[in-house]
């Protein structure tokens, strides 16, 4: 019974009012039941949530950079956790892909290009781009972010049987139980991670890139990675080449963190739209002043809520330093926080005899070698060194990580597998700490 007490004194609470998108949304009581089972579920398993956040930490800067770029409210961005968990290579039922779960065609209205050389529904800040554009134009369509996110999920004239014509072109918002449940659950999603994501990582470069096609190994040497590296960190190309014609952006990790969010250098690529000031982005904690009168007012009576300041300064964001930065999709999750601790634990004599190549700064295996899954490679490892320690048949790790060379020295960070093949379809995963 404590530690049931203890876990549900970790979810977060359900205000009365809450500022989302720039409305003020009033969340009626019987609507509090829907988004506490939705907050429950985000719970439910606390280190996969622990992963995502920290995964959320590093990659939601570049797409606010987008949103804000478009000119569209900072809380959509909670959608691409809500669509995809920040996951590029996750593919829905029906075919929709990427960060923002867009199909082919969608994809296509706003200016993505897919073709069999790339998606830029996995580029990070292109397809953030392509989904602001979208949601601009059904905001214009609805006039209400709420029903534009609605829109998001059913289409234009889809979603017009969910919403309520009372609050078209206002700056406020009832939430009810009979609420679409796809917009209860972006809802849920801010009141999540609005309060745990603490942080802004700012781990990538955006660079430039505008020729003839050039083969990754070329680019990656340039940059010291690997070509497997560097297709991680670019899961937009299919192909292991830079496309001819169109400019494109790629990603590499930065030596050092800077202070400041590093500047998509192709904006130009999309055009910013027009928007209204009363409807610009609301930085996040923004509250509306109440008129004096509020307080007196009859229960349930409707309040005007007044726009926000078109002089209002954006909120600080400090910058704290690093501990584990997740860049990239953590799959499997279970295996690695069952397996593996990070902050490090002191290292005893068993912790030691356990983790021989171990040079600090990553995560630390807590169990037997004999009971892991999966190994995260040290600096310089080999796979012949590490199925000595395992004493696993190196010809089997080899195959289950479709490597040849016993003798290649693997990238720091690499998920390398130790009792099942890593499958076809997901490309080698580095974890950045």
């Amino acid at each position: 019974m404590a530690l049931l007490s203890l876990w549900v004194s970790l979810l977060p609470a359900i205000p009365d009012n809450l500022i989302f998108c720039g409305m003020q949304a009033r969340i009626q009581p019987d609507a509090k039941a829907a988004l506490e089972s939705y907050i429950v579920k985000l719970y439910e398993h606390p280190p996969t949530l622990q992963a995502l956040v920290a995964r959320a930490e590093t990659l939601l800067p570049y797409v606010e950079e987008a949103l804000a770029y478009i000119g569209v409210p900072e809380d959509l961005k909670y959608l691409a956790i809500q669509e995809s968990r920040l996951n590029p290579y996750a593919v829905s039922r029906s075919g929709a892909v990427g960060y923002w779960q867009f199909k082919d065609y969608t994809a296509r209205e706003v200016g993505l290009v897919i073709n069999d050389t790339l998606d830029e529904r996995r580029h990070l800040f292109r397809s953030s781009a392509g989904a602001a554009l979208y949601l601009l134009r059904q905001y214009n369509r609805h006039r209400n972010w709420l029903f534009a996110i609605i829109a998001y999920y059913e289409g234009g004239t889809g979603a017009i049987p969910y919403l309520d014509s009372a609050y078209i072109g206002k700056a406020e918002i009832c939430i009810k139980a009979t609420t679409h449940w796809y917009a209860l659950r972006a809802l849920a999603h801010k009141l999540v991670f609005e309060s745990l994501i603490k942080r802004r990582v700012y781990g990538l470069q955006p660079l430039a890139y505008q020729g003839p096609a050039k083969p990754i190994w070329e680019v990656a040497r340039q940059h010291g990675l690997s070509p497997d590296s560097f297709l991680l960190l670019n899961p937009w190309l299919l192909k292991p080449i830079l496309p001819a014609g169109r400019p494109v952006t790629y990603y590499v990790p930065l030596d050092s963190l800077p202070d400041t969010l590093p500047q998509e250098p192709l904006k130009a690529l999309f055009a910013p739209a027009l928007v209204p000031a009363a409807v610009a982005s609301v930085s996040a904690g923004f509250e509306y002043p109440l008129p004096r009168d509020t307080a007196s007012a009859p229960a349930g009576a409707s309040v005007a809520f007044p726009p926000p300041a078109p002089s209002r300064k954006p909120l600080s964001r400090p910058h704290p330093p690093p501990t584990a930065a997740a860049y990239l999709p953590l799959l499997k999750e279970p295996y690695l926080h069952r397996e593996w601790a990070y902050p490090p634990p002191p290292l005893t004599s068993r912790l030691r005899r356990w983790n021989p190549f171990y040079q600090g700064g990553a995560p630390v295996l807590i169990v037997p070698p004999s009971r892991a899954h999966i190994h995260i490679v040290q600096a310089g490892e080999t796979p012949a060194q590490i199925a000595r320690h395992y004493r696993r048949p190196l010809k089997k790790l080899l195959a289950y990580n479709h490597l040849q060379n016993p003798d290649t020295s693997l990238p720091r960070g690499l998920r390398f597998y130790l009792r099942e093949a890593r499958p076809y379809d997901e490309r080698p995963i580095l974890y950045q700490w």
